[in-house]
């Protein structure tokens, strides 16, 4: 992505009343200011967000969508789900900096698709699409060991071991 006109930082707080005025007036109009013109912030109007049943609505229907991709694009190999697709692993970790607890209800409702979808080769286990997780997300070691205690504290209890039967 480009970024047009960004500032520096002593630009920015020399026009900074006028440049609030200019985002205020113009929804979509955004400032973009950072050290050597390398965008590290941006200004815009508050009326510029998605609102939130909007969000809501793009993120259930993305990732609905990503458990039909993991099947149209053959993620699976031998039974096993090996990828859960860039789509989705960029979504994340993006949803997980900005809110932990969304990323992983999120991640729950997905996990639930994909475990129940008719196409699903056999039962899933929560490692196994933790580790497909893995491959397809931007994330530090860090990121991914807080997802993974996480989603065992909060989500083992909703999956079973490879080695039991479970009803489909």
């Amino acid at each position: 992505m480009t970024f047009p006109n960004v500032l520096l930082v002593s630009e920015f707080r020399a026009k900074a009343p006028s440049l609030i005025k200019e985002v205020a007036e113009r929804r979509g109009r955004r400032v973009f200011v950072g050290a050597n013109r390398r965008p590290e912030a941006v200004l815009m109007s508050v009326t510029a967000d998605v609102p939130p049943a909007v969000r809501q609505a793009l993120l259930d229907t993305f990732f609905s969508y990503a458990v039909e991709d993991t099947f149209r694009l053959d993620m699976w190999r031998d039974g096993t789900l090996t990828h859960v697709g860039d789509g989705f692993g960029g979504v994340f970790a993006w949803l997980w900096r900005v809110d932990q607890t969304e990323a992983m209800e999120h991640f729950a409702r997905y996990a639930r698709l994909l475990r129940d979808h008719d196409k699903a080769p056999k039962v899933l286990s929560l490692e196994e699409i933790l580790v497909a997780l893995q491959f397809a997300a931007d994330l530090t070691d860090d990121e991914y060991s807080a997802i993974r205690d996480r989603a065992h504290a909060e989500l083992a209890g909703r999956f079973h071991d490879d080695n039991q039967e479970q009803d489909r």
